[in-house]
Protein backbone atom coordinates (compact mmCIF):
# COMPACT_ATOMS: atom_id res chain seq x y z
CA UNK A 1 0.00 0.00 0.00
CA UNK A 2 1.84 3.64 -1.07
CA UNK A 3 0.25 6.79 0.44
CA UNK A 4 1.39 10.21 -0.23
CA UNK A 5 0.65 11.32 3.24
CA UNK A 6 1.50 9.79 7.23
CA UNK A 7 -0.17 6.35 7.16
CA UNK A 8 -2.76 5.93 10.51
CA UNK A 9 0.14 4.42 11.91
CA UNK A 10 2.43 7.21 11.84
CA UNK A 11 0.12 9.94 12.49
CA UNK A 12 0.29 13.18 14.60
CA UNK A 13 -2.13 11.46 17.71
CA UNK A 14 -2.68 15.31 18.55
CA UNK A 15 -5.18 17.45 16.22
CA UNK A 16 -4.04 20.37 18.06
CA UNK A 17 -0.33 19.69 17.26
CA UNK A 18 -1.37 19.48 13.74
CA UNK A 19 -3.13 23.06 13.80
CA UNK A 20 -0.07 24.57 15.50
CA UNK A 21 2.45 23.44 13.31
CA UNK A 22 0.57 23.64 9.89
CA UNK A 23 1.53 27.59 9.68
CA UNK A 24 5.24 26.45 8.79
CA UNK A 25 5.40 23.68 7.59
CA UNK A 26 4.90 22.50 3.12
CA UNK A 27 3.18 19.45 2.00
CA UNK A 28 5.11 16.23 2.65
CA UNK A 29 6.15 14.76 -1.14
CA UNK A 30 7.50 11.43 0.53
CA UNK A 31 5.84 8.00 0.59
CA UNK A 32 4.99 5.31 2.67
CA UNK A 33 4.34 1.98 1.83
CA UNK A 34 3.89 -0.93 4.45
CA UNK A 35 5.35 -4.53 4.08
CA UNK A 36 3.19 -7.56 4.31
CA UNK A 37 5.94 -8.24 7.13
CA UNK A 38 4.58 -4.52 9.08
CA UNK A 39 7.65 -2.93 8.36
CA UNK A 40 7.31 0.97 7.48
CA UNK A 41 9.24 1.70 4.20
CA UNK A 42 9.05 5.73 4.11
CA UNK A 43 11.11 7.49 1.24
CA UNK A 44 11.75 11.35 1.56
CA UNK A 45 12.07 13.62 -1.59
CA UNK A 46 15.18 16.31 -1.05
CA UNK A 47 12.02 18.99 0.13
CA UNK A 48 11.65 19.35 4.05
CA UNK A 49 8.75 19.59 5.71
CA UNK A 50 9.64 22.88 7.04
CA UNK A 51 8.58 25.95 4.74
CA UNK A 52 11.29 28.62 4.02
CA UNK A 53 12.05 30.90 7.13
CA UNK A 54 9.78 28.32 9.28
CA UNK A 55 12.10 25.84 10.38
CA UNK A 56 13.94 25.07 14.01
CA UNK A 57 17.05 27.60 14.77
CA UNK A 58 19.77 27.05 17.23
CA UNK A 59 20.86 29.73 19.55
CA UNK A 60 23.75 29.55 21.83
CA UNK A 61 23.13 31.39 25.00
CA UNK A 62 25.97 29.98 27.01
CA UNK A 63 29.83 28.98 26.80
CA UNK A 64 32.12 27.59 28.88
CA UNK A 65 35.77 27.31 28.49
CA UNK A 66 38.89 29.79 28.47
CA UNK A 67 41.82 29.47 26.27
CA UNK A 68 44.29 30.55 29.19
CA UNK A 69 44.71 30.11 32.68
CA UNK A 70 43.74 27.83 35.58
CA UNK A 71 40.45 26.81 37.02
CA UNK A 72 37.91 24.04 36.01
CA UNK A 73 36.31 25.73 33.14
CA UNK A 74 39.42 24.91 31.33
CA UNK A 75 39.29 22.18 29.36
CA UNK A 76 42.43 19.50 28.02
CA UNK A 77 39.92 17.17 26.57
CA UNK A 78 36.50 16.76 27.06
CA UNK A 79 34.75 13.10 25.93
CA UNK A 80 31.40 12.92 28.06
CA UNK A 81 28.65 15.15 28.65
CA UNK A 82 25.17 14.94 30.25
CA UNK A 83 22.95 16.99 31.69
CA UNK A 84 20.62 16.01 35.12
CA UNK A 85 17.14 16.70 35.13
CA UNK A 86 17.72 19.82 36.80
CA UNK A 87 19.81 21.42 33.75
CA UNK A 88 22.97 20.82 35.93
CA UNK A 89 25.66 20.15 33.07
CA UNK A 90 27.96 17.42 33.66
CA UNK A 91 31.58 17.78 31.82
CA UNK A 92 34.01 14.77 31.87
CA UNK A 93 37.70 15.93 31.35
CA UNK A 94 39.58 12.88 29.86
CA UNK A 95 43.06 14.05 31.08
CA UNK A 96 42.04 14.67 34.58
CA UNK A 97 39.88 11.78 34.43
CA UNK A 98 37.23 14.08 36.43
CA UNK A 99 33.26 15.42 36.70
CA UNK A 100 33.08 18.80 36.43
CA UNK A 101 29.67 20.17 37.16
CA UNK A 102 28.33 23.49 36.06
CA UNK A 103 24.73 25.50 36.63
CA UNK A 104 22.78 26.19 33.47
CA UNK A 105 24.29 29.29 33.62
CA UNK A 106 27.92 28.01 33.39
CA UNK A 107 29.05 28.53 37.17
CA UNK A 108 31.20 26.07 38.38
CA UNK A 109 29.43 23.83 40.88
CA UNK A 110 31.72 21.56 42.11
CA UNK A 111 34.17 18.45 41.00
CA UNK A 112 33.49 14.76 41.44
CA UNK A 113 36.18 11.85 40.92
CA UNK A 114 39.73 11.82 39.54
CA UNK A 115 42.21 9.23 38.16
CA UNK A 116 42.45 6.05 40.22
CA UNK A 117 41.46 2.90 41.12
CA UNK A 118 39.26 3.89 44.32
CA UNK A 119 35.69 4.74 44.98
CA UNK A 120 34.48 7.00 42.55
CA UNK A 121 37.77 7.41 40.55
CA UNK A 122 38.26 6.69 36.95
CA UNK A 123 40.47 4.93 35.00
CA UNK A 124 39.18 5.47 31.22
CA UNK A 125 35.03 6.29 31.37
CA UNK A 126 33.60 5.64 28.27
CA UNK A 127 30.13 6.98 29.27
CA UNK A 128 27.78 9.16 31.34
CA UNK A 129 24.00 9.02 31.51
CA UNK A 130 21.49 9.85 33.69
CA UNK A 131 19.60 7.23 34.55
CA UNK A 132 15.66 6.22 35.40
CA UNK A 133 15.86 7.86 39.12
CA UNK A 134 17.63 10.89 37.64
CA UNK A 135 20.96 9.86 39.20
CA UNK A 136 24.02 10.06 36.96
CA UNK A 137 25.92 7.04 36.15
CA UNK A 138 29.49 6.94 34.71
CA UNK A 139 30.39 3.87 32.88
CA UNK A 140 34.25 2.81 33.29
CA UNK A 141 35.67 0.15 31.66
CA UNK A 142 39.26 0.65 32.90
CA UNK A 143 37.91 -0.14 36.43
CA UNK A 144 35.39 -2.79 34.50
CA UNK A 145 32.67 -0.82 36.82
CA UNK A 146 29.39 1.46 36.65
CA UNK A 147 29.65 4.31 39.46
CA UNK A 148 26.63 5.96 40.47
CA UNK A 149 26.35 9.63 41.79
CA UNK A 150 23.32 11.61 42.74
CA UNK A 151 22.40 15.33 41.43
CA UNK A 152 25.31 16.51 44.00
CA UNK A 153 27.57 14.72 42.53
CA UNK A 154 28.02 12.21 46.04
CA UNK A 155 29.27 8.94 44.63
CA UNK A 156 26.41 6.54 45.74
CA UNK A 157 28.16 3.03 45.03
CA UNK A 158 29.31 1.12 42.35
CA UNK A 159 29.05 -2.24 40.30
CA UNK A 160 30.77 -4.47 38.78
CA UNK A 161 30.06 -4.11 34.74
CA UNK A 162 31.09 -6.70 32.33
CA UNK A 163 32.28 -6.22 28.87
CA UNK A 164 35.12 -3.89 29.47
CA UNK A 165 36.22 -3.10 26.05
CA UNK A 166 36.49 -0.08 24.49
CA UNK A 167 34.27 1.25 21.63
CA UNK A 168 33.49 5.48 20.68
CA UNK A 169 30.88 5.94 20.91
CA UNK A 170 29.96 3.68 23.56
CA UNK A 171 26.85 2.10 22.16
CA UNK A 172 25.02 1.25 25.38
CA UNK A 173 23.26 2.78 28.28
CA UNK A 174 19.94 3.30 29.15
CA UNK A 175 16.62 3.25 27.15
CA UNK A 176 13.28 1.67 26.98
CA UNK A 177 11.69 1.61 30.17
CA UNK A 178 14.86 2.19 31.94
CA UNK A 179 17.01 -0.93 30.57
CA UNK A 180 20.09 -0.71 30.77
CA UNK A 181 22.49 -2.49 27.53
CA UNK A 182 26.04 -3.04 27.41
CA UNK A 183 27.86 -4.58 24.49
CA UNK A 184 30.09 -7.89 24.52
CA UNK A 185 31.58 -9.70 22.02
CA UNK A 186 31.59 -13.16 22.96
CA UNK A 187 34.18 -15.97 20.43
CA UNK A 188 33.43 -16.43 17.46
CA UNK A 189 34.20 -18.44 14.50
CA UNK A 190 33.36 -15.67 11.88
CA UNK A 191 35.26 -13.00 14.02
CA UNK A 192 34.81 -10.13 16.04
CA UNK A 193 30.85 -9.98 16.37
CA UNK A 194 29.52 -7.61 19.01
CA UNK A 195 26.14 -8.28 20.78
CA UNK A 196 23.99 -6.00 22.89
CA UNK A 197 22.90 -7.39 26.76
CA UNK A 198 19.62 -5.73 27.70
CA UNK A 199 19.39 -5.57 31.98
CA UNK A 200 16.63 -5.33 34.57
CA UNK A 201 16.65 -2.41 36.73
CA UNK A 202 18.56 -3.90 39.39
CA UNK A 203 21.30 -4.38 36.09
CA UNK A 204 21.05 -8.38 36.15
CA UNK A 205 20.52 -9.35 32.54
CA UNK A 206 17.61 -10.44 30.87
CA UNK A 207 18.12 -10.90 27.11
CA UNK A 208 20.90 -10.43 24.22
CA UNK A 209 20.32 -8.82 21.01
CA UNK A 210 22.28 -9.04 17.57
CA UNK A 211 23.52 -5.91 16.80
CA UNK A 212 23.01 -4.75 13.19
CA UNK A 213 25.92 -4.72 10.46
CA UNK A 214 26.75 -3.33 7.35
CA UNK A 215 24.35 -4.94 4.21
CA UNK A 216 27.22 -3.79 2.14
CA UNK A 217 30.60 -5.79 1.68
CA UNK A 218 33.35 -3.43 1.59
CA UNK A 219 36.63 -4.65 0.50
CA UNK A 220 39.35 -2.68 2.46
CA UNK A 221 43.39 -1.90 1.34
CA UNK A 222 45.08 -5.27 2.80
CA UNK A 223 48.98 -5.24 3.10
CA UNK A 224 50.32 -9.24 4.48
CA UNK A 225 52.99 -8.93 6.97
CA UNK A 226 54.27 -12.23 8.09
CA UNK A 227 51.50 -13.80 10.03
CA UNK A 228 48.85 -10.78 9.98
CA UNK A 229 47.11 -8.54 7.64
CA UNK A 230 47.40 -4.94 7.72
CA UNK A 231 44.13 -3.05 6.48
CA UNK A 232 43.22 0.41 5.25
CA UNK A 233 39.56 1.39 4.85
CA UNK A 234 38.91 3.10 1.04
CA UNK A 235 38.66 6.85 1.76
CA UNK A 236 35.01 8.21 0.92
CA UNK A 237 33.74 4.29 0.60
CA UNK A 238 30.80 4.63 2.65
CA UNK A 239 30.43 2.96 5.88
CA UNK A 240 28.19 1.74 8.77
CA UNK A 241 26.68 2.96 12.32
CA UNK A 242 24.45 1.96 14.70
CA UNK A 243 22.71 3.25 17.29
CA UNK A 244 20.85 2.40 20.81
CA UNK A 245 17.53 4.90 20.53
CA UNK A 246 16.15 6.31 23.53
CA UNK A 247 12.97 4.25 23.03
CA UNK A 248 15.30 1.06 23.14
CA UNK A 249 15.18 0.20 19.20
CA UNK A 250 18.22 -0.19 17.91
CA UNK A 251 19.09 2.18 14.57
CA UNK A 252 21.46 1.34 11.68
CA UNK A 253 22.63 3.86 8.97
CA UNK A 254 23.88 2.69 5.58
CA UNK A 255 26.40 6.50 4.72
CA UNK A 256 26.44 6.22 1.40
CA UNK A 257 22.75 5.17 0.42
CA UNK A 258 21.21 7.94 2.90
CA UNK A 259 19.49 4.94 3.83
CA UNK A 260 17.86 4.38 8.34
CA UNK A 261 16.09 1.25 9.44
CA UNK A 262 15.00 0.73 12.65
CA UNK A 263 15.06 -2.92 14.67
CA UNK A 264 13.27 -3.98 17.95
CA UNK A 265 15.53 -5.54 20.38
CA UNK A 266 14.30 -8.86 19.17
CA UNK A 267 15.36 -7.77 15.14
CA UNK A 268 12.19 -7.39 13.92
CA UNK A 269 12.72 -4.38 11.10
CA UNK A 270 10.44 -1.75 11.92
CA UNK A 271 11.04 0.92 9.71
CA UNK A 272 13.35 2.12 6.95
CA UNK A 273 13.64 5.57 5.72
CA UNK A 274 15.54 7.61 2.89
CA UNK A 275 16.39 10.55 1.70
CA UNK A 276 17.03 11.65 -2.06
CA UNK A 277 20.32 14.09 -1.77
CA UNK A 278 23.10 15.25 -4.35
CA UNK A 279 26.41 13.24 -3.50
CA UNK A 280 29.69 15.71 -2.88
CA UNK A 281 32.33 14.81 -5.40
CA UNK A 282 36.03 13.63 -4.65
CA UNK A 283 38.58 16.01 -5.72
CA UNK A 284 42.18 15.52 -6.24
CA UNK A 285 42.64 17.65 -3.04
CA UNK A 286 40.19 15.74 -1.29
CA UNK A 287 42.79 12.67 -2.97
CA UNK A 288 45.58 14.10 -1.25
CA UNK A 289 44.44 14.60 2.13
CA UNK A 290 43.18 10.77 1.97
CA UNK A 291 46.46 9.46 0.95
CA UNK A 292 48.46 11.52 3.93
CA UNK A 293 45.83 10.09 6.35
CA UNK A 294 46.96 6.77 4.96
CA UNK A 295 50.51 7.38 5.21
CA UNK A 296 50.88 5.08 8.21
CA UNK A 297 49.61 2.03 6.02
CA UNK A 298 52.10 2.73 2.79
CA UNK A 299 55.25 3.28 5.10
CA UNK A 300 54.62 -0.53 5.86
CA UNK A 301 54.39 -1.09 2.51
CA UNK A 302 50.73 -1.15 1.45
CA UNK A 303 49.48 -0.45 -1.35
CA UNK A 304 46.89 2.23 -2.19
CA UNK A 305 44.42 1.27 -5.52
CA UNK A 306 43.41 5.17 -6.42
CA UNK A 307 41.12 3.37 -9.00
CA UNK A 308 39.20 2.15 -5.70
CA UNK A 309 38.61 5.67 -4.37
CA UNK A 310 35.23 6.49 -5.68
CA UNK A 311 34.62 9.97 -7.48
CA UNK A 312 31.83 10.78 -5.14
CA UNK A 313 31.61 11.46 -1.10
CA UNK A 314 29.04 9.14 0.82
CA UNK A 315 25.59 11.38 1.84
CA UNK A 316 26.05 10.98 5.80
CA UNK A 317 28.44 10.88 8.79
CA UNK A 318 26.57 10.11 11.93
CA UNK A 319 23.23 10.49 14.12
CA UNK A 320 21.96 10.80 17.41
CA UNK A 321 18.87 11.73 18.68
CA UNK A 322 17.25 13.84 20.78
CA UNK A 323 14.59 13.25 23.83
CA UNK A 324 11.67 13.37 21.43
CA UNK A 325 12.91 10.58 19.40
CA UNK A 326 14.19 12.66 16.59
CA UNK A 327 16.61 11.43 14.63
CA UNK A 328 19.73 14.28 13.92
CA UNK A 329 21.71 12.95 11.00
CA UNK A 330 25.19 14.60 10.49
CA UNK A 331 25.38 14.90 6.84
CA UNK A 332 28.78 14.95 4.50
CA UNK A 333 28.81 18.48 3.88
CA UNK A 334 31.53 21.64 2.58
CA UNK A 335 34.17 22.31 4.64
CA UNK A 336 32.31 25.60 5.54
CA UNK A 337 29.15 23.91 7.09
CA UNK A 338 31.52 20.64 8.56
CA UNK A 339 28.96 19.77 11.77
CA UNK A 340 27.13 22.92 11.25
CA UNK A 341 24.25 21.91 9.75
CA UNK A 342 22.46 19.10 10.43
CA UNK A 343 19.15 16.95 8.71
CA UNK A 344 16.56 16.17 11.41
CA UNK A 345 13.95 13.16 11.05
CA UNK A 346 10.98 13.03 13.19
CA UNK A 347 10.07 9.85 14.72
CA UNK A 348 8.20 8.61 12.16
CA UNK A 349 11.24 9.25 9.21
CA UNK A 350 9.75 12.36 7.29
CA UNK A 351 12.33 14.38 6.86
CA UNK A 352 11.67 17.98 8.61
CA UNK A 353 14.30 19.95 7.34
CA UNK A 354 18.18 20.92 8.03
CA UNK A 355 18.92 23.00 11.29
CA UNK A 356 22.37 25.64 10.79
CA UNK A 357 23.98 25.78 14.37
CA UNK A 358 25.55 28.72 15.27
CA UNK A 359 29.10 26.98 16.07
CA UNK A 360 30.81 23.38 14.97
CA UNK A 361 30.26 20.96 17.26
CA UNK A 362 32.91 17.57 18.23
CA UNK A 363 32.51 14.52 19.60
CA UNK A 364 30.91 13.93 21.80
CA UNK A 365 27.76 14.31 20.01
CA UNK A 366 25.15 17.15 21.67
CA UNK A 367 23.22 16.31 23.79
CA UNK A 368 19.18 17.74 23.30
CA UNK A 369 16.65 18.08 26.25
CA UNK A 370 13.40 20.36 27.06
CA UNK A 371 14.48 21.66 23.65
CA UNK A 372 17.99 22.66 24.73
CA UNK A 373 20.75 21.35 23.00
CA UNK A 374 24.22 21.10 25.03
CA UNK A 375 27.66 20.05 22.51
CA UNK A 376 31.25 20.60 23.00
CA UNK A 377 32.82 22.88 20.56
CA UNK A 378 36.60 23.72 19.86
CA UNK A 379 38.13 26.86 18.36
CA UNK A 380 40.97 26.87 15.78
CA UNK A 381 43.50 26.04 18.43
CA UNK A 382 41.27 22.90 19.44
CA UNK A 383 41.31 24.50 22.49
CA UNK A 384 37.33 22.94 23.87
CA UNK A 385 34.72 24.34 25.28
CA UNK A 386 31.26 23.16 26.21
CA UNK A 387 28.07 25.36 24.88
CA UNK A 388 24.34 25.61 25.69
CA UNK A 389 22.04 26.83 22.91
CA UNK A 390 18.40 27.53 22.62
CA UNK A 391 16.47 25.04 19.97
CA UNK A 392 13.45 27.45 18.64
CA UNK A 393 10.83 25.97 16.99
CA UNK A 394 8.01 28.54 15.44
Amino acid sequence: MRKTVVASALAFAAWGFACREAPHETAWRGTIDTLPSGTVVVSNTSEPIWSEGGGWRVIEEVRIGRVEGDGPDVFGRVTLLDVDRAGRIWVFEAQAQEIRIFSADGSFLRTVGGRGGGPGEFIRAAHMQTGPGGHVWLLDPGNDRLSEFDTAGTFLGSRHSPGGFMMTPWPGGFAGDGFWHYPIAPPSEAGFRVRLVRCSADLQPIDTADVPTDPKEREPFVHPIEDYYLMASVPFSGGFRWRLSPSGTIWGMVTDDYKFFELSFQGDTLLTFTREFTPLLVTESDIQGALEDLEWFTDEGGNIDRAKIPSRKPATEDFFFDDQGNIWVVPVSPPEDYRRTVDVFDPSGRYLGTVRLPFRFSRPYPVIRNDTMYAVTTDLLDVPYVVRARIEKP
